[in-house]
């Protein structure tokens, strides 16, 4: 049966392909030769550099057995998290908890 994960960033990208090697009993240095990259390469993904380059990253999803599927998700539930996550990598550069803000029925 098909395990679905949601991939929100290129860490949660990296996550899973660590995960699958592992789970495959693979070094990186043995997956970076079955997919014709570098080690560095294999780290810098599973690390979840931002700036890894896509057809390599797919080339190792392909080599692992995994399968990328896009969806169209709910605009409205999008621009939310889209938000939150705005809010979260906000709070965590402030390196200070995040305050409640203020909403019209905090005054009524």
């Amino acid at each position: 049966m098909p395990r679905f994960e949601e991939l929100s960033d290129a860490a949660s990208f990296g996550r899973v392909v660590r995960a699958e090697r592992k789970e495959r009993g693979l070094s990186q240095r043995e997956l970076a030769q079955r997919c014709a990259c570098s080690q560095r390469f294999i780290s810098e993904l599973e690390r979840g550099k931002q700036t890894a380059e896509l057809g390599k990253a797919l080339g190792v999803l392909e080599e692992l057995g995994l399968a990328v599927r896009v969806e169209r998700r709910d605009p409205a539930a999008a621009g939310r998290e889209a938000v939150d996550r705005l809010v979260e990598r906000t709070v965590a550069r402030l390196g200070r908890p995040e305050r409640k803000r203020p909403s019209l029925s905090d005054y009524l």
